[in-house]
């Protein structure tokens, strides 16, 4: 008994720790992944009405959006701030993945894996990563968020 209750104990506090590492605020923050993706781009990639955004973020660093539909259909936007010595490799390893149709979308665009689930695409130092999972082919509907979000982002 004494260590289910210990265990309990680590449980509560270790989730205590992490909420506390990812605050939430009551409005997207300016540059955050929730202030480029909004709830009608998710619902329009995916054909189906959404809810959150589910948001994590840190200060000066990466966050991510994301909203669910039904079953395991998701819409997730992930941004990544780069200096200029990692945006320049960054572009060098999307330079080595596959760009089918995505012409004029970024300063460097490509898919993550073959599947076209994820698109990486870089706006100036900042790491645009677009994830779809919905039924079917998602390659058009993520297209279609990378560009709603690309020109949002500053």
């Amino acid at each position: 008994m004494r260590i289910i209750a210990t265990s309990v104990a680590v449980f509560v506090a270790a989730a205590a720790v992490l909420s506390a590492q990812t605050p939430k605020p009551a409005a997207p923050a300016p540059g955050s992944a929730c202030s480029f993706l909004t709830k009608e781009d998710a619902a329009a990639a995916l054909g189906e009405a959404v809810t959150g955004p589910k948001e994590t973020f840190r200060p000066n660093g990466p966050s991510a959006c994301e909203y669910t539909g039904s079953g395991i259909h998701k819409v997730q936007l992930t941004v990544y701030p780069l200096t200029a010595e990692s945006a320049a490799v960054y572009k060098g390893l999307c330079a080595k993945k596959n760009k089918d149709g995505l012409t004029g979308l970024g300063d460097a665009t490509c898919w993550y894996n073959e599947k076209h689930e994820e698109l990486q695409v870089l706006k100036g130092f900042t790491v645009l990563m677009i994830e779809v999972h919905r039924s079917g082919d998602p390659t058009e509907a993520i297209k279609g968020v990378a560009r709603k979000v690309y020109d949002r982002v500053k």
